[in-house]
Order: C-alpha cells, then structure tokens, then sequence
C-alpha cells in the first residue's frame, strides 16, 4: 500500500496526456463497477442473477481493482455484515478507531485470516477459484497491458505525449489509490458521518460524497437495512451508478432478478 501511494508522486515525472486521463476515468469506472456490481452485489449478496460469463467478467474486474481475490472479498465481507461493530470487525470505527477503520486494517494480519467457510456456494464456480488463484498475475498483467497501449500510443503519435510509464502511473497507481480511498470510506466514512434513514443495529449512513465516488456504495443505511437490495439508492436523488448499470443490463437480458426492498418493488 505503502508503494502505490508513493509510486503516484512519479506523475511528477511522467506528466500527464488527455490519453492518461481517458485511461484513468475508463480504468476506475470499469474497476469500481467491478468491486460494487461484481464482488459486492452480485458475489457477497448475490443480489441479481447473471450467466456464469457475465459473472467471470464482473470478477475480473474486481480482481483488476486490487482489492483481493474475489473469495477473499466476499468472505472478508460477508464477516463485516455479520460482526458489524463487534471486536470482531476489525475495520469499524466505532470499535478500531476511524484511521485503522479507513485503511490500517489493511496492514495486520488479521485482515488475510479469513477461513473462507462463508463462501463455500462460490466454491463450485471454477473459474472463481482461478481468479482468487492467480489474482497476483491478473494484477501484473494490467500493468503490462498499460505500458504497452502508452507505447503504442507514442508510436502511433508522439504529439500526444504518452509513455509506458505514464500510463502505468495514470491508469494503475493513480487509479488504484483514489479507488481504494473511495472504497476504504463505505468503511470508515459510511460509519461516521451523514444521514439515517433507517434505524439499524449498528451506525451506518448514507454519505453523498461516497455515493458519487463509490458508485452508490454511499447509502451504506439503506444497504445495512436491506443487505440483499441490488439498488442501494432507494430514493429517486441517491445517486447510484452501480445500480443504474444493472438496471440498464437487465433490459437487455445480461442480469435478471434484481432484488429490491419490497416498498419498491412493483405490484
């Protein structure tokens, strides 16, 4: 962690190129999407149903955003919503403190001791079982794609003023750390500022801020309410991209069943 938020101050070095931010917005979009849709909605909650291809690809995404493989994810996860502010969750703010809640978590031990007994049904898809397996080369393989489109690009045309590097530090380090930030806050900031609507076991909000930047993973209240909800904005301002994505896949047949809290569904 420690060498990816060191490593963005290479941007310094590299510059930056209306090609490096295209690269950065498409790589945080398609990533984030990866770990709200596929790792969060789809794996932890199994909140909609899609074909076993359109799960590998939303896994694969996830796994891009380097997050952890997805059956440490959802495992890690599915503890959270079963310990939630307990000693056992180990990054509530209310029991770990708001800096170990954010991200310190990240650096103990006890965050990579997960037994994986809570996702024994994700144990049959083999291609899940890939990802978590060669989540590492996954990883490095981006970096290597990314130097190679910043190369290519400089071959193509070196008015635009691409690299290897550049894009590497743009669309992987840059990337990986503001979407870490965005992620670590459903943790800390999710738990300690904004609004409730619903009155929960535990201190979770709803925090605009982090429904933008975490594709709706913000309305952290309507989620603890309604865990299995595939839209986690329930009202029409609660912006969630996550869920207008899934919404938008639905009509045209890729996902099915959305579940929803029953005050929205249809009659």
């Amino acid at each position: 962690m420690l060498m990816l938020h060191l490593g963005c101050f290479a941007v310094f070095y590299t510059g930056v190129s209306t090609p490096a931010i295209i690269v950065l917005v498409v790589m945080y979009v398609g990533r984030g999407l990866g770990i709200t849709g596929g790792y969060h909605r789809l794996l932890a909650h199994r909140s909609f149903k899609t074909s076993r291809v359109m799960q590998f690809l939303f896994a694969l995404a996830g796994c891009m955003a380097m997050e952890g493989g997805p059956l440490w994810w959802v495992s890690h996860h599915r503890s959270h919503h079963r310990d939630t502010e307990t000693d056992k969750d180990i990054h509530s703010p209310k029991t770990q403190g708001f800096w170990k809640s954010h991200m310190g978590w990240m650096m103990t031990n006890e965050a990579f001791m997960e037994s994986g007994a809570n996702t024994r049904d994700l144990y049959r898809f083999a291609e899940l079982k890939f990802l978590q397996r060669y989540y590492v080369w996954i990883v490095l393989v981006q970096i290597v794609v990314l130097y190679a489109l910043g190369a290519g690009l400089d071959a193509l045309n070196p008015a635009w003023g691409t690299s290897g590097a550049q894009l590497v530090i743009w669309g992987f380090f840059i990337c990986t750390v503001l979407l870490w930030h965005a992620t670590f806050m459903v943790n800390s900031v999710c738990h300690t500022w904004g609004s409730r609507e619903y009155e929960t076991d535990d201190s979770s909000t709803n925090n605009f801020f982090v429904g933008l930047v975490a594709f709706g993973e913000g309305w952290h209240n309507n989620h603890h309410q309604f865990p299995l909800s595939a839209r986690h904005g329930l009202r029409w301002w609660q912006i969630d991209l996550t869920w207008l994505l899934l919404r938008a896949m639905n009509s045209v047949g890729l996902v099915s069943d959305l579940r929803l809290p029953k005050e929205l569904r249809s009659p």
